[in-house]
């Protein structure tokens, strides 16, 4: 196990560097086979690491009797898990492979985390011993994982904003979606978000209900509190768009502020602030 998670991490290093170097390398080339060539080696080195992950989960899985969720380490290399995948069903349109190169590092500091930090395999606390934790663990991590792709989009669009206004054409721009296609992929993704958040919560609210007499559901818990307010953040940046067509740069940074949130729930959470959610 311990074998297979490290050579997961090298092979999510290794997918990051040809992402970073397919953004690199553009357009502008001396040999033009080259760039399509990293690509392709990008996309299929991040599926090679998608894959590992994925026997590393199910067997972690088959040997600890539960789901990676013993301690908050375990879990970042699910998040990992679910931000690959949703960059898989992204990248596979040729024009929006940009992506990768925000995505992805994302990821391998996700599982490198994982891989570094892990204390080891601890057993589940008896009030997680249920079929609940799968779905919602697996909704709201998904959720988290739309967000960043909004995030990533948000940042495509102002930097494709900035090229055209300075009309720069440096190798780096000429690979970036264009405006309309970063903002609408980065609306479709904030939804997403915020649909995999709304149900994962809800579930998580029920669950509680099952167990009400070993956690007692406290509205002002840490991680209640910092969930409502990255919900609340999309849902407005919808609102507005949908109701006074709030697009373009004002929807990026909301994006990006979106992100920020995202961050302060699971990482700021998890390390500095008490929640009946943190297993440390």
């Amino acid at each position: 196990m311990h074998f297979l998670f490290l050579v997961t991490v090298l092979v999510y290093l290794t997918a990051s560097i040809f992402q970073a170097l397919y953004v690199v390398i553009g357009k502008q080339t001396e040999t033009p086979a080259l760039r399509p060539t990293i690509a392709q080696i990008a996309f299929w080195v991040t599926c090679l690491g998608f894959g590992l992950l994925t026997l590393f989960i199910v067997l972690w899985w088959a040997l600890n009797g539960h789901f990676p969720m013993s301690h908050w380490t375990d879990s970042t290399a699910f998040f990992a898990w679910a931000i690959t995948l949703i960059y898989l069903i992204v990248g596979r349109r040729p024009h929006l492979r940009a992506i990768g190169s925000l995505v992805m590092p994302v990821a391998f500091l996700t599982i490198l985390i994982s891989y570094s930090f892990s204390t080891g395999t601890s057993a589940l606390p008896s009030n997680l011993e249920t079929y609940w934790l799968v779905p919602h663990v697996t909704l709201i991590f998904s959720a988290y994982a739309a967000f960043i792709t909004a995030f990533a989009f948000g940042l495509l669009f102002l930097m494709t904003e900035k090229k055209i206004r300075e009309k720069i054409h440096t190798p780096l721009y000429n690979i970036l979606p264009s405006l309309g296609a970063s903002d609408d992929f980065g609306y479709r993704f904030a939804v997403l978000g915020v649909i995999l958040l709304t149900v994962g919560a809800v579930i998580g609210a029920v669950w509680t209900q099952y167990i009400n007499e070993e956690i007692i559901w406290r509205w002002l818990d840490a991680k209640v509190f910092f969930t409502i307010v990255t919900w609340c953040i999309y849902v407005v940046q919808i609102g507005i768009r949908q109701l006074w067509g709030w697009r373009g740069r004002k929807a990026a940074y909301s994006e990006i502020i979106g992100f920020v949130a995202v961050l302060c729930t699971y990482i700021g959470v998890n390390l500095f602030l008490d929640s009946v959610h943190t297993y440390r």
